[in-house]
């Protein structure tokens, strides 16, 4: 078996602020999968997320929906430094929050972006040349 696609379904406060901030990362919107309720923004042909309504997302669990604590964060891999930086510094104009400074080793360049509901997102470039050898 192998796995072909991620969904990462995440509950948002407010749908259009988390649509716009994903969107500023990159994303594409997906109509067919979005109303009123849901959103889903596609990253690539692997990876997209779908966006939920608190009332949404609690169809889906019986269990409480977290807030204000970090359960997970997702990372993102984009090509370049400079790649980073943009779609970084766009999400931050679409209401995300960076909750701590660059991380630039050399060969992992990565940046971390939090969007309007808390959710961890690191976004980074990576140059397997560069990777120091173990000694």
């Amino acid at each position: 078996m192998s796995y072909t696609q991620i969904f990462i379904n995440m509950a948002v406060t407010d749908l259009e602020a988390s649509k716009a901030f994903y969107l500023a990362m990159g994303g594409k919107p997906n109509p067919e999968y979005t109303d009123e309720t849901s959103a889903q923004v596609v990253f690539n042909e692997a990876v997209a997320v779908q966006l939920m309504t608190h009332e949404q997302f609690s169809q889906f669990t019986s269990r409480k929906i977290a807030s204000d604590a970090i359960e997970s964060i997702h990372s993102l891999s984009a090509d370049s430094k400079e790649e980073v930086d943009r779609l970084v510094e766009a999400a931050l104009a679409a209401g995300g929050t960076e909750p701590r400074p660059v991380q630039d080793m050399g060969w992992l360049y990565n940046r971390a972006v939090d969007d309007p509901d808390g959710h961890s997102w690191e976004l980074l470039a990576f140059n397997a040349a560069a990777v120091p050898e173990a000694e």
